[in-house]
């Protein structure tokens, strides 16, 4: 996909909704703790757009997906609505209630529905759900990057049955990530978390650009595995092989240290039969200041350790560096490499932060998404 494609997709000010039933596929999904909003950073990024939307008279259907486990999207709604006084929130799951209220919609008003995984059929992209979906709307706009690469009905059902466009939020994700599809070098890609085999292809692409690839994570087990080294009792992902093409390319980098859940910080091959790496050490630490310091791109995505338990150093400590970087320089997404930077008050000097993890991923892997893919190839 050219950007041309998808830029002649972008919803712009020329095109008249007054009066018309504009659905807004959103990515709403921010972090609820006991009740309680703890990031706004999402909500924040669409706001403008729903408020010039509603100020040129369109009636909003809004749509998103919320939590892991089918949790309700309530406590968004009430907060989207303090914020903005025309939208209302619409729960349940039955079609008629909301049918009924989308024909009430006055010009400038908006609902947001009931989370969209909670629709049986959405993530399958049942046919019914997508043209239930589409019928509440007159054309769609999808403005959530971080969900277009998922097969959903509210993602890819839609544009089958509605005028489809590309909103502003998506847009600049889609801007942004394609000036690094083939990165000015030198150049570095970090990258980190627990599947290698969903990052296999990105890893390829770069390595075969002449990038230089740092694994860190429990990604990079598999490729200790793929070596011959012992990982202990570490986790890997059972369902990757790594080459020996990819585990001895000149251009990957992996820890030459690591930390282990005892403490010990030990060589990267001298882990004991019973040891469990957690992140990497402070000799990966300091190997890596040097392609740090003279990368003219550097894109970083996924936790160097074992995050969620608290093994944060090889993450925050990277992140510390790249916030010493020009702007211009530097990259990041995935939801905990972006709240490791905050932490580490690198946000700031962070010149692109996407809102996406895998959908980050995957654009810079094949250069386009599914859900931008069933925009810009309508007939």
């Amino acid at each position: 996909m050219t950007q041309t494609a998808w830029a002649n997709k972008v919803f712009n000010d020329s095109l008249d909704v007054k009066g018309k039933r504009v659905l807004v596929r959103l990515d709403l999904n921010i972090p609820v703790e006991n009740g309680v909003i703890t990031d706004t950073t999402r909500m924040d990024a669409v706001i403008p757009f729903l408020t010039k939307l509603s100020f040129a008279g369109a009636k909003l259907v809004l749509l998103s997906h919320f939590g892991e486990k089918g949790e309700s999207l309530e406590v968004v709604g009430k907060e989207l609505s303090r914020r903005l006084s025309f939208v209302s929130f619409v729960g349940g799951l039955d079609q008629e209630v909301i049918t009924d209220a989308v024909v009430k919609l006055r010009e400038g008003d908006a609902i947001l529905l009931e989370n969209v995984r909670l629709f049986p059929g959405e993530t399958e992209n049942v046919t019914g759900v997508a043209q239930f979906f589409a019928s509440l709307g007159d054309l769609f706009i999808n403005d959530a990057f971080s969900v277009s690469h998922r097969k959903h009905a509210s993602v890819v059902g839609i544009p089958q049955y509605l005028l489809s466009f590309i909103g502003p939020t998506c847009a600049r994700e889609l801007t942004h990530l394609s000036l690094i599809l083939s990165p000015k070098k030198p150049a570095l890609l970090i990258i980190g978390g627990a599947k290698i085999s969903t990052k296999l292809s990105l890893i390829n692409r770069y390595l075969d650009q002449g990038v230089g690839v740092f694994v860190g994570g429990a990604m990079v087990h598999n490729i200790f595995k793929a070596r011959g080294l012992s990982i202990g009792q570490s986790l890997f992902d059972k369902d990757s092989t790594v080459t020996q093409d990819v585990a001895n390319h000149p251009n990957l980098l992996m820890p030459i240290d690591v930390i282990l859940s005892d403490g010990q910080m030990v060589d990267f091959d001298k882990v004991p039969e019973d040891g469990v790496i957690v992140d990497c050490g402070d000799k990966t630490l300091e190997l890596l200041k040097k392609p740090i310091n003279e990368a003219e791109t550097i894109i970083m995505n996924g936790p160097l350790g074992l995050y969620e338990k608290g093994w944060l150093h090889g993450t925050e400590s990277v992140l510390t560096m790249l916030g010493s970087r020009p702007k211009e320089v530097t990259y990041i997404g995935g939801g905990d490499t972006v709240a490791a930077a905050g932490k580490v008050n690198s946000l700031k000097n962070i010149g692109f932060v996407s809102l996406g993890g895998g959908a980050m991923l995957d654009f810079l892997a094949s250069g386009t998404l599914v859900g931008i893919d069933a925009v810009t190839k309508q007939e």
